[in-house]
């Protein structure tokens, strides 16, 4: 870009060196025609016709000389660091403003791959093409009349495709090309994408979304202005002011009045209605799971393969770094013919710090989770328990504990839905408990098939809860895998199930 900035700026140089050598019309008509077309010449997307005359151009003409702007997958949003649009922001629009150059055509196409489903691919390339008349718009110093607008939607650009695939020579393209011709005379363009979604078993779509789909998730434009060639303006002749009669005004006696009947007319303001837009959402309620507890195996005696069923749910404000959320552990095994039972329920609440904040204006809609990377956590949790490995040894109780943590969140999908944690919670754990067995341990004859406490001693003296047992340590290792199951409406209330990307 910087290349092109240098040559400008020498061209103009040596315009300027002309015209002191030319009459002030030469200079005028040079300022207006040659110097156009040779500082907007290394900006194809600036084009200058005669007065009265349009510009005319097929599909693949549009696609040569338009400057573009590539869009993530299903986004709209213009990125400022885009070098197109730094472009336009540092040189041609400026120059524009400076040159008084007059807009003929604006001429803009939105477009979007065809991945998508053709309603939401609509919409998509709309978006885009609004969004890059908004940005031109807001930068230039005159104002943009509606007639002077034009913009199209390639719903799903297959003409750009076939283009592009002409052009890299890809094996594929009479393929291709012929059946988007058939289907377009046809109109069957629905039918486009069904055949190239299965064509080779799929291969072919494949292939076609990694080559050539990014391309076409862009907004494309050409500004179109008229060689304006100034007229020698006319002399301007002074005539002398007419001397005016004095004029008498008659003067109205106080006493008399004046009445005005004035009648105002109500005005109607019509109502624009306006159709609702589509907004986009984003995560305000996960749920997840741990799946190193299904994979949870108990030595010692119990010797048994013991999966933890666990639930646990995170909520996601819509600024800040701290999330809030709560989990559930409750395996409930048990044999009682092998006398061996692992029963647990344990409940856990949290604040985690994620160190990337999670506001909306940092973490647009559509590019992964908000809350991910780095965090910390406290945590609280509560619950009870009952675990027997034989008929001689079992323990039931409840405990309590807290501690801190820490761990990591990436994204597993395009969008972020689907996530994955790792975690780990250091803390202690405090629990009362009593030790039991099967059948009576003061008399082993008799013998009814129940579980008694371990307590030979007199039954009035017996107390529950009389052991006690602290745990200073690791209190839990995750592999978490995360699914958002509620998203927040941006700018407007309310939650869904259902995600979008549309606006």
């Amino acid at each position: 870009m910087r290349s092109r900035k240098v040559k400008s700026q020498i061209i103009m140089a040596s315009v300027i060196l002309l015209m002191v050598m030319m009459t002030p019309v030469q200079a005028r008509q040079l300022m207006s025609v040659e110097y156009m077309d040779s500082a907007y010449s290394a900006y194809p997307y600036v084009r200058f016709v005669e007065d009265g005359d349009k510009l005319s151009m097929s599909d693949e003409d549009f696609f040569n000389i338009a400057g573009k702007v590539v869009f993530p997958v299903s986004q709209y949003r213009l990125n400022p660091s885009d070098p197109f649009l730094r472009e336009l922001d540092q040189v041609v629009l400026p120059g524009i403003n400076r040159d008084s150059l007059q807009l003929i055509q604006m001429i803009i196409r939105g477009a979007a791959s065809p991945e998508g489903p053709t309603q939401v691919n609509e919409k998509l390339g709309t978006k885009r093409a609004e969004a890059l008349f908004d940005y031109v718009k807001s930068r230039l110093s005159f104002p943009v009349r509606d007639d002077k607008f034009k913009f199209d939607v390639d719903i799903e650009d297959y003409s750009t495709l076939c283009l592009l695939m002409k052009r890299a020579d890809d094996p594929d393209y009479d393929y291709v090309k012929s059946l988007v011709d058939r289907c377009q005379a046809n109109g069957q363009m629905a039918k486009v994408k069904r055949e190239l979604q299965t064509a080779r078993k799929g291969q072919l779509w494949r292939r076609l979304l990694k080559d050539y789909f990014p391309d076409l998730r862009a907004a494309r434009i050409v500004l179109v202005f008229r060689h304006y060639v100034p007229e020698e303006p006319e002399p301007v002749v002074i005539e002398e002011e007419p001397v005016l009669e004095p004029v008498v005004v008659p003067v109205i006696p106080e006493t008399e009045t004046l009445a005005i009947d004035t009648v105002v007319t109500p005005i109607e303001v019509p109502v624009v209605v306006t159709e609702p837009e589509w907004l986009p959402r984003r995560e305000v309620l996960s749920v997840k799971t741990n799946l190193l507890f299904y994979g949870v195996y108990m030595p010692s005696g119990y010797d048994r393969w013991c999966p933890i069923p666990n639930v646990a749910v995170e909520y996601y404000p819509k600024k800040g770094h701290f999330t809030f959320g709560g989990s559930f552990d409750f395996p409930w095994w048990q044999d009682y013919a092998a006398h061996k039972y692992f029963q647990i329920r344990n409940y856990q609440l949290e604040a985690r710090y994620y160190l990337r904040s999670g506001d909306i204006d940092s973490n647009p809609p559509g590019e992964g989770p908000a809350f991910r990377g780095l965090y910390l956590q406290g945590y609280a949790h509560g619950g009870l328990f009952g675990i027997c490995f034989d008929a001689n040894r079992g323990w039931v109780g409840e405990g309590f504990g807290a501690g801190v943590g820490a761990g990591y969140v990436m994204g597993l999908s395009r969008k972020g839905h689907w996530r994955l944690e790792l975690g780990l919670q250091v803390g202690f754990f405090h629990c009362k408990y009593d030790p039991y067995q099967y059948e009576n341990p003061v008399d082993p004859n008799y013998r009814d098939g129940l579980y008694y406490y371990k307590w030979t001693q007199s039954p009035s003296l017996f107390k529950k809860r009389q052991y006690r047992y602290t745990w200073l340590g690791p209190t839990r290792v995750g592999v978490t895998l995360t699914y958002d199951l509620l998203y927040r409406r941006i700018n407007k209330k309310g939650v869904s199930f259902k995600h979008s990307e549309k606006r």
